[in-house]
């Protein structure tokens, strides 16, 4: 008999790509990984991996055996997620993904709230601006500004996240055909906040261009160039002026799912309940 807990370690590093990447998705040490993989290597008598100095690369059995397993890991996430919904209590763990901004400035903030009402409960708060995958478990709430399409997944409007442009108090002088941007990576051009930004800019250049807020706004503090941000990151700092410009406001959702295996879970809907009520206040 397979040792499922050995497959899914395997499952994982060829996911992930490597055995350090899979230690770090499923929160265990490299060293479980390998030890894991080395089971279930001896135990079907296979070789699935190639060990590389920073990589993995999966053998012809390798591959074999994850198109083998994938059904059996889609049909133990339903599992897990059907034993969680059957949990009783307000106690035990819940799991929030949410972009960093919205977990540093709104969710951390408001947890000591929801720890008096519930102190049995624990929550796990994951900083990430990817989407977490609530299908395999990597959280039993996420919350962001893309509306996820996934199947089996409840998902409702949780309040507006307001933006507009800033710059340091020193730039309030400035002419507006002097003015340099701060901006997003090329790779995010599609998103609302990058168009928005390339319309206002025009022929006028970017400075700087990141993927992560919170070092486009201290950019913007440091006075480098005018960037657009989140209202209640920008309005908060005495050091920042918001400019006027011809371009109509930018707002953008908040997304809150949760999969529909655990929403009536008894930890879960008080952790929603709360993230709904505290993104309503913004």
């Amino acid at each position: 008999m397979l040792n499922w807990q050995d497959l899914q370690y395997f499952l994982a590093v060829a996911e992930h790509g490597s055995l350090s990447a899979a230690a770090q998705a499923l929160g265990v040490d490299h060293t479980t990984i390998s030890r894991r993989v080395a089971s279930l290597e001896s135990g079907t008598g296979l070789k699935l991996i190639d060990r590389l100095p920073r990589s993995t690369r999966l053998t012809e059995q390798g591959l074999a055996l994850v198109r083998a397993a994938a059904p059996m890991a889609v049909i133990a996430n339903d599992v897990q997620r059907h034993v969680r919904g059957q949990g009783p209590g307000i106690c035990g763990t819940v799991v929030i993904s949410a972009l960093p901004l919205l977990a540093s400035l709104v969710i951390a903030p408001s947890l000591a709230r929801l720890r008096c009402s519930h102190p049995q409960l624990q929550v796990v708060l994951s900083a990430t601006p990817a989407l977490a995958s609530l299908e395999r478990g990597e959280a039993d709430l996420s919350l962001g500004l893309v509306r996820p399409e996934a199947q089996g997944r409840v998902v409702r409007k949780v309040g507006q996240l307001p933006l507009a442009l800033y710059g340091h108090v020193g730039h309030a002088g400035t002419a507006p055909e002097d003015w340099v941007f701060i901006g997003f990576e090329r790779s995010l051009e599609h998103i609302a906040q990058q168009r928005w930004l390339l319309d206002v800019a025009g022929a006028r250049p970017f400075v700087l261009r990141s993927n992560d807020v919170q070092t486009q706004y201290q950019a913007v503090k440091s006075g480098l160039g005018l960037g657009l941000l989140p209202c209640l990151l920008g309005d908060a700092d005495e050091q920042l002026v918001r400019l006027q410009v011809d371009a109509a406001p930018l707002t953008r959702t908040l997304w809150l799912s949760v999969h529909a295996d655990i929403r009536k879970t008894p930890a879960v809907r008080v952790v929603m309940d709360h993230l709904i009520a505290t993104f309503g206040q913004l």
